[in-house]
């Protein structure tokens, strides 16, 4: 907790060893489609100084598209591994993951991928400490203290071991019950070891933040946001967008999955056979725009421009516009117009607040217009390379139309 009130600065000074980034090595590779304003980071991606990027993962999603070099890792399928799964399931356990198939292709675990660089650097003996993957799940065994509760031997012949339920559990207080009964013996965490209303954190550390102060409040817009339809910027963009994780997918990955790109709400065919990402919108919204359901439309504000598919109908309030968190980048014109619906690209670049590093992107300020086919064929004679990447209507784009 405390971390969040030491100021950090970058780069770090020359004197002390810092220096500017010059490299970037990713293994989530998703940051355009699942963090803010993606063009944001398209361009700090293609600045000069960044002399190198290297993304290693199984499914090629979009921040690999930037890379000079992609490493391919393997999906849990192909590796051996040792998990809990306290976080997932009602029940505490751990479980020996076994290999299901062979690693497809030139592909290798994040482990043996990184262990592939140690030996170039002459690290690989520092890097694996001399022990083999087995090894290193025994390790992760080992470490967990649970060999009075089942042995190696049994653990390898089961493959899991669910953590038995304390039999005295019942007589176990609940919740806050201690501090509820004993506030002055029991007390929380918090600098006055009450439940606390007011942050006194917050007020010593931050008293001039304005978005973020100790005691929670509703801030329509501040110093470093204007996303609300009562704004001015709201002249300009008059709809509020919303953009939850859909149904259809986890962030980008599933995007190309056949079967689901055939229901309606999960991708809107245009008039070229490309299967866009639906935006919601309703029908009197709809109406002033002279935009109907199944129209391909542009949704802009000053970051950029996504094309989708519109669905239109009660379903959303007027005045809001709706799409779906995670569709796959397909920029065709670059850092200004994405085909693929990637709507993060331009969501708000600005934090939560000037002290509280988080993402505002639950809603923000854009408009939509239908787009013209002579606008697409505009497009085409400026950009010709971007539409003739090799496209699957049923999957979307294909591994060639990127990687050389």
């Amino acid at each position: 907790m405390e971390d969040q009130f030491i100021k950090y600065t970058y780069p770090i000074a020359k004197e002390e060893g810092g220096s500017e980034i010059h490299m970037m090595w990713t293994d989530t590779p998703c940051r355009l489609t699942c963090w803010n304003w993606g063009y944001k980071t398209v361009e700090a991606m293609k600045d000069p100084k960044i002399e190198c990027i290297i993304a290693q993962h199984p499914w090629l999603e979009n921040d690999c598209l930037l890379a000079d070099i992609i490493l391919p890792s393997n999906t849990k399928l192909e590796e051996e591994d040792i998990a809990t799964t306290a976080w997932a399931v009602p029940y505490d356990s751990v479980m020996l993951e076994g290999q299901c198939i062979p690693p497809v292709g030139e592909s290798m675990s994040d482990y043996e991928i990184v262990g592939e660089i140690a030996k170039k650097l002459g690290m690989y003996e520092a890097y694996t400490e001399g022990k083999t993957v087995k090894e290193w799940i025994k390790y992760g065994y080992d470490g967990m203290k649970i060999q009075n509760l089942i042995s190696w031997e049994d653990l390898n012949k089961n493959s899991y071991y669910v953590f038995p339920t304390d039999p005295d559990w019942e007589k176990a207080p609940a919740g806050l019950a201690r501090f509820c009964q004993n506030p002055e013996k029991n007390p929380l965490g918090t600098p006055s070891g009450k439940l606390e209303f007011y942050s006194a954190r917050l007020a010593e550390h931050f008293p001039d933040d304005q978005e973020r102060p100790p005691s929670p409040r509703w801030i329509e817009k501040g110093l470093t946001h204007d996303e609300r339809l009562s704004g001015e910027r709201a002249k300009k963009y008059p709809l509020l967008i919303m953009s939850n994780h859909g149904r259809w997918r986890v962030h980008a990955q599933c995007d190309d999955i056949t079967w689901t790109r055939e229901i309606p709400t999960c991708k809107v065919k245009g008039y070229d056979g490309y299967l866009y990402e639906p935006l919601w919108i309703n029908p009197k919204d709809a109406a002033r725009r002279d935009i109907k359901n199944g129209d391909v439309i542009q949704v802009y504000n000053e970051r950029g421009i996504v094309l989708c598919g519109a669905i239109v109908w009660e379903r959303m309030m007027p005045g809001v516009v709706y799409v779906d968190h995670g569709a796959r980048v397909d920029s065709i014109v670059p850092e200004k117009v994405d085909r693929g619906g990637a709507i993060n690209l331009i969501s708000p670049y600005n934090i939560t607040s000037k002290n509280a590093a988080g993402m505002a992107t639950s809603g923000y300020l854009v408009e939509v217009a239908k787009i013209s086919m002579q606008q697409i064929e505009d497009w085409k004679r400026q950009h010709p390379g971007t539409f003739n990447k090799e496209y699957d209507p049923g999957s979307g784009l294909c591994f060639n139309a990127w990687i050389e």
